[in-house]
């Protein structure tokens, strides 16, 4: 009969203790621990083992002996990428450890809307918990090299950036689209048009962007504004009274209003305004660059939001009494 050796039946029963107990570390310490979506930061030049003591400390994970072993195994160390990265539940360690190693960051969408002012964007971006601010408003303008008047330089669109983005970052891209779009639009114009530069369009298109939201539209409001500005009358619309105000304006406009002496009334000076008075979206500018043509110099609100257009001032009455309602 043979009988094993008391020294192996003790080292097989400890290594089996030790598999066991390996199994049940790496079964309790695979997983994150957060019940709900949360979001951490990879700082940067931060190494594996500072992420460990964090996310320990923050008791998102459970060992970080595991973490850091696991991490090694992967080569994580020297592959570290610094950003924002979104933890869900039942994600595994594994998993994270794969997603800081490629760099498979947190994105924020960011939507700039047409027809809003520079202000408003600051404060938009300022307000928003994925984007970061260390800079005032002044710092940030200058920063990009946009110099007063600011508003009009800044593309209204829907972008894509990494959580944890600077506003001068998204402010810089909104600014740099704007100046690409217009070079080529301003390159396409309609060489008739009575604008001295690029940023005349822009001037231009901001008022057209206030006036209707209706593409179609747009075009014909630009041809009331050339053919204004070619007879050299006040081009009188309602927006730039309402910039020149700001917050002093109240609805509706009055006669008082329109009397406001500013440099962007319209309804006292003759021209385009000094500045924008908002953003604007591509087919704003690219009607201002691109008019209808007619001989059209008046136009009224209608109830739907669309306008009446007129190329006489007898025939603006009749539609002013007509959609306005006035005796």
């Amino acid at each position: 009969m043979f009988i094993r050796p008391k020294g192996k039946i003790l080292s097989r029963s400890i290594a089996s203790v030790l598999l066991l107990l390996l199994i049940a570390w790496i079964f309790t310490s695979k997983d994150i621990l957060v019940n709900q979506t949360q979001i951490f930061q990879v700082k940067a030049g931060s190494s594996i083992g500072e992420v460990a003591q964090e996310l320990s400390e923050k008791k998102i994970i459970k060992s970080k002996s595991f973490f850091t072993t696991l991490s090694k195994l992967m080569n994580a160390n020297k592959k570290l990428k610094s950003g924002y990265y979104e933890l869900k539940p039942n994600t595994s360690v594994l998993t994270f450890i794969d997603q800081i190693s490629r760099g498979d960051t947190l994105k924020t969408k960011i939507t700039l809307i047409e027809g809003k002012t520079i202000q408003y964007y600051f404060d938009q971006l300022s307000k928003d918990p994925s984007i970061t601010s260390n800079s005032s408003f002044d710092q940030i303008m200058n920063s990009i090299g946009v110099k007063k008047p600011f508003d009009g330089w800044f593309y209204p669109e829907t972008y894509i950036f990494n959580y944890g983005e600077s506003i001068e970052n998204v402010l810089m891209k909104s600014h740099e689209t704007m100046k690409t779009k217009l070079s080529q639009l301003w390159e396409e114009r309609d060489k008739s048009i009575p604008l001295n530069s690029p940023y005349q369009a822009i001037i231009l298109a901001s008022l057209i962007e206030n006036e209707t939201a209706l593409d179609y539209e747009k075009p014909l409001i630009s041809s009331v504004f050339i053919g204004r500005l070619n007879l050299n009358m006040r081009l009188q619309t309602d927006p730039t009274v309402i910039y020149a105000l700001g917050e002093n304006y109240s609805p509706p406009l009055t006669r008082s209003d329109l009397q406001f002496d500013h440099p962007y009334n319209t309804y006292r000076n003759k021209g385009l305004p000094p500045g924008a008075i908002s953003s604007v979206g591509y087919q704003s500018l690219y009607a201002a660059l691109h008019p209808a043509k007619g001989n059209d110099l008046y136009f009224v609100a209608k109830k739907d939001g669309s306008h009446a257009f007129a190329s006489t001032y007898d025939e603006h009455k009749v539609n002013i009494k007509k959609y306005l309602k006035v005796n």
